[in-house]
């Protein structure tokens, strides 16, 4: 029996997405061969198990209440195996326990953050601020906006999707530069507490010392090998501003989208997988077509054959960008070229005709160039990510995704995030998913 894309799609629709993420990634963890997941994924939907929605995402069933005790394990953990792009569920390590701490004040509640820092906070969370990369983005996540009662300077001039979906943000009190804000600015904002990400515990304790505003240190973790970390913070989060509800909603619907991708694309034989590659990754700024990304997540998502996973981890820099030789590239000489959009005025100039790779790509020749969503911009935006995978599930499988019309599923994406579309915001500024044409660079 030979299983087309639309009938997978329905299987997976039938099955909870909580219960096809973990049955999934478990299997491929011991490498079953696909058929047997497809099978294995049957025998599910006829034993009973489905409680999906139609849209195939599990039905809310929690409130957006903080939980009577609401705790992970306090055990520390490690991210899972380096660059594995299937992941287990792993213990939370920060806890959240209401009522009085020791101290003058019977309202509280007493937190154990992603460091292991313990943080006492007000019972009744109503002004927060997110600072430093992610930590506002998360907000937004959470639907949690109202609650925010300033944002770093920068954060105001930027383009990112965040923004668009909610531009009330930008006239919020600014509460200084990048990274961390201005202390002053901070106590002037009178919030009841701060978010803090990409910081350590020294940072954090200094941070909380100087305004005298209880500070939680997060972990952003990646989507490519860090997601259950990410998500582990997103929980932490949810539960000190009463937002578990939508936390779970969006967990459940990320992994949902994750498993749907690599259902469809798990039967593809090896000989049918185009190699690609994915240029002009952004790093603070836009780059050359030689800025690449070896454990770029939507290929991941999708089994794609990404040539620059051949780069060795010693020379891989995750904060400052990954760079290969213009050499290294046409070696490879991948079958579909895909270009960050935010970098399409440098990368355009490095493939345009009468280059070197012009003259030596077939992905050149043969007009496989596409421009993808940038997604490095203060931290990724991981909704940006997860739109990404399916429009390179689009090019690389165009069979299996026939159905699939990306502009729609990009705001199918963004309002799983954010609750409203932005792709057409996205897309005046820096263009859509499109096929690149020569003449363009």
């Amino acid at each position: 029996m030979t299983f087309r894309a639309d009938h997978i799609h329905i299987l997976f629709q039938t099955v909870s997405a909580e219960i096809a993420a973990s049955f999934f990634s478990t299997l491929r963890a011991v490498r079953v061969p696909c058929t047997t997941i497809i099978l294995l994924s049957a025998a599910l939907v006829l034993s009973g198990c489905s409680d999906s929605d139609q849209h195939g995402y599990p039905e809310q069933h929690s409130s957006d209440q903080n939980s009577s005790n609401l705790h992970g394990s306090p055990e520390q953990h490690g991210s899972s195996e380096q660059h594995s792009p299937e992941q287990q569920p792993a213990p939370d390590r920060w806890s959240v326990t209401p009522g009085p701490a020791p101290g003058p004040d019977p309202a509280t509640q007493t937190v154990r953050d992603m460091l292991g820092r313990t943080v006492v906070i007000p019972e009744d969370v109503e002004r927060v601020i997110g600072l430093r990369a992610g930590a506002l983005r998360m907000l937004t996540y959470l639907d949690a906006v109202d609650l925010v009662a300033g944002i770093e300077e920068p954060e105001r001039r930027s383009d990112r999707p965040y923004l668009f979906a909610y531009p009330e943000l930008r006239d919020l009190p600014p509460v200084g530069p990048h990274m961390g804000g201005d202390p002053e600015l901070l106590v002037a904002a009178a919030p009841d507490l701060l978010f803090l990400t990409f910081t350590s515990r020294g940072q954090a304790d200094a941070l909380q010392e100087r305004t005298g505003i209880p500070v939680i240190a997060l972990e952003y973790g990646s989507f490519s090998d860090e997601r259950e970390l990410f998500f582990s913070s997103l929980r932490l989060m949810a539960a000190v501003i009463g937002k578990t509800g939508r936390a779970d909603t969006l967990i459940a619907g990320i992994r949902a989208s994750i498993s749907e991708l690599q259902i469809r694309t798990c039967l593809v034989p090896d000989d049918e997988r185009p190699r690609a590659y994915i240029g002009g990754v952004s790093y603070r700024g836009p780059r050359g077509i030689t800025s690449t990304e070896p454990f770029y997540a939507p290929f991941r998502f999708i089994g794609a054959h990404n040539v620059a996973g051949e780069i060795p981890s010693r020379l891989i820099n995750p904060i400052q960008g990954t760079y290969i030789d213009v050499e290294q590239l046409i070696v490879w000489d991948p079958d579909v070229l895909f270009v960050d959009l935010y970098s399409l005025r440098t990368a355009g100039p490095d493939i345009r005709a009468g280059t070197p790779l012009a003259r030596s790509l077939r992905a050149i020749h043969n007009g496989e160039i596409y421009g993808i969503l940038p997604y490095n911009n203060y931290a990724a935006n991981y909704e940006a990510i997860l739109a990404n995978a399916w429009f390179a599930a689009k090019v690389l499988y165009p069979g299996r995704f026939d159905d699939i019309v990306i502009s729609e599923k990009a705001d199918e994406i963004f309002r799983l995030f954010f609750g409203r579309p932005v792709y057409d915001e996205i897309r005046a500024q820096h263009g859509g998913y499109r096929r690149l044409a020569p003449e363009q660079f």
